[in-house]
């Protein structure tokens, strides 16, 4: 039962900035959590307005509103608000609590760069031997190949289980011409270059500038260091890439 009247409660309300400080107002513990919910309780069946309660804030509910209406950026939001610091943490959370009461703070956010449309993303080979290990990851995917990336650098790019076997792959690309062929450099890209052994992988999959892909077991080009592609073509693949037009 309560202990005090409707009056009392509004009272309590009109000079406090907190819930704990409405229970002293009404002589009870400031932490008692039962009487806090009560109290809101009986406010929200009367119609009472609380939304000046600040809690550890030093500012209100209805400050903030006025503040955001009037400010160009976030920074401003909190310098009139009296957050002087206007920390990223200050920010966000002037951020949720204006997301809570529904306050329309757009003008506030960053405009952000349109999204380029479809017609403006063109394959280029010049991002070939970024790409290079994703295009063979699709390709043996597709093929019905499970596919498994190193956690850790190590001198194969991809693991791939067929018929229940496992098979190091390292991924070549190249844009080097060489007559009606392409040139690929099979050895590492280092300070001292090395090719590759049959205890470090077991086959190379290389994609030319033309997008063609290749599929070589290392026993037919174990010890090379570079290549012409023109004397393989028995090991070309169907490639699933567009051409660079």
């Amino acid at each position: 039962m309560r202990r005090y009247t409707d009056a009392q409660l509004t009272l309590a309300i009109e000079g406090s900035r907190s819930w704990r400080g409405v229970l002293r107002a009404l002589g009870l513990k400031g932490d008692s959590a039962g009487s806090m919910r009560a109290a809101r309780r009986r406010a929200e069946e009367l119609g009472l307005s609380f939304s000046h309660f600040t809690g550890q804030r030093r500012w209100s509910d209805p400050e903030l509103v006025e503040a955001v209406a009037s400010a160009a950026s976030w920074t401003q939001v909190a310098s009139a608000l009296g957050l002087s610091s206007g920390s990223a943490e200050s920010l966000t959370t002037l951020r949720g609590h204006a997301l809570r009461l529904g306050i329309d703070a757009a003008h506030l956010e960053p405009r952000r760069v349109p999204e380029p449309g479809p017609s403006t993303l063109v394959p280029t080979i010049r991002h070939l031997a970024r790409a290079g290990t994703l295009i063979a990851a699709a390709w043996f995917e597709l093929c019905g190949c499970r596919v498994s990336w190193p956690l850790e650098p190590c001198r194969y790019d991809l693991l791939i289980w067929r018929d229940q076997r496992a098979e190091r792959i390292q991924v070549k690309t190249t844009t080097r011409r060489c007559g009606a062929t392409w040139t690929v450099q099979l050895r590492t890209n280092r300070k001292q270059t090395h090719t590759y052994g049959p205890d470090e992988i077991d086959q190379f999959f290389i994609i030319a500038g033309d997008y063609s892909c290749y599929l070589i077991p290392l026993r037919v080009v174990g010890g090379y260091g570079t290549i012409n592609l023109a004397p393989y073509s028995a090991y070309r693949v169907q490639s699933v890439t567009p051409s660079d037009r």
